[in-house]
């Protein structure tokens, strides 16, 4: 594996909604999440964060990555239109062993760029909208979680996790369905002590010589 995954941005994308995978693949499957967009200037979240982007659509090369991730977003009225942008999705079309996920209303863009042509497929888009938008394939879309067709997952906003789980497995790595659920009502002290390996615990002691007793 590569062990680096796209992370496209877009004005007002939803930071919350990926960032559990993005932590999933970092401290579970030692993979890095690269920042993708139009150009490398700063893209704000819906939170409002300033996210500033590592490549640009003509730098990225689909054979570096194990998986492009579409965030959703609060304001698709700039994004949708961003003609930049459906022709790098536009260029991924009859790849269909490349992983491709896309979360809330992230699917819309894969649907305006062709990529769902023929894919079951989910989005948190309003009913009227889905309706009336001619590249949405009303008999394909699905009232569900997660739905994975192909190299494409798909996901409601609200399966944030769910969503992370199926796109590490989609990848290849072996994942508990609880990877992202954190602690639940049922716990223990030990549960929260945690130790170095050998090796780690080497490493401490080198990098922090001046600080530890």
């Amino acid at each position: 594996m590569n062990q680096k995954i796209a992370l496209v941005v877009y004005p007002e994308f939803s930071f919350q909604e990926i960032g559990n995978l993005s932590s999933l693949f970092r401290w579970g499957f030692d993979t890095r999440t690269v920042v993708i967009s139009g150009d490398k200037n700063p893209v704000r979240s819906e939170e409002g964060f300033a996210i500033l982007p590592d490549i640009t659509y003509e730098e990225f090369c689909v054979e570096e990555y194990d998986c492009l991730i579409l965030p959703g977003c609060s304001d698709i009225r700039q994004s949708i239109r961003d003609e930049k942008f459906m022709e790098f999705l536009r260029g991924l079309e009859g790849n269909e062993t490349f992983p491709i996920g896309a979360i809330c209303a992230g699917p819309i863009y894969l649907a305006k760029a062709g990529l769902l042509k023929d894919k079951k497929f989910t989005n948190s888009m309003y009913l009227e909208m889905n309706e009336r938008l001619p590249f949405i394939d009303m008999e394909n879309i699905r009232y569900q979680p997660v739905v994975e067709d192909g190299n494409v997952i798909t996901a409601q906003g609200d399966a944030y996790r769910l969503f992370a789980v199926a796109m590490a497995r989609k990848v290849g790595y072996q994942c508990s369905d609880h990877a992202c659920f954190g602690v639940g009502e049922e716990w223990k002290e030990e549960d929260f002590v945690h130790h170095l390996s050998d090796a780690e615990w080497k490493e401490f002691e080198k990098e922090f010589a001046d600080l530890i007793r």
